[in-house]
């Protein structure tokens, strides 16, 4: 019966992931998350909502139908790269990152992602649109 009861539990949590992603068949953009440019202090990040809506965490690629949206990440910038720029306080705060931002698709468009951290103010990273194709 705990063995049901849980099963359940999980079916129905699921529930909460409905966010619709479009299908690379239909008139979408591709949402490009794992690829960074370490030249640029450019890091990677993984997609956790999108416009409020939880999500299962996407850390690839995604596709979204022509339109705006609000993105909520996850920043994964290198812990040798912090240590450099950022004091032990500084560190801490990490969880208070800037990790929103909005954008505009369009179809047919692939829309590179990642975080921004080349300023030597920690403060002014973010999530970036660091190329479109």
């Amino acid at each position: 019966m705990k063995k049901l009861t849980l099963l359940t539990a999980l079916l129905l949590s699921g529930a909460a992931f409905a966010f619709n992603f479009a299908s690379p068949s239909e008139p979408s953009a591709k949402i490009i998350l794992s690829h960074s440019n370490a030249a640029k202090q450019i890091f990677p990040v993984k997609l956790l909502m999108v416009n409020g809506e939880n999500i299962n965490v996407r850390s690839d690629a995604v596709w979204l139908a022509p339109g705006e949206y609000e993105l909520r990440l996850a920043s994964f910038v290198n812990k040798d790269y912090t240590k450099q720029i950022m004091s032990p306080k500084e560190r801490r705060g990490i969880k208070d990152w800037k990790n929103t931002m909005k954008i505009t698709v369009e179809a047919d468009k692939s829309y590179y992602i990642g975080y921004d951290a080349s300023s030597n103010q920690t403060e002014d990273w973010q999530p970036v649109v660091y190329k479109v194709k």
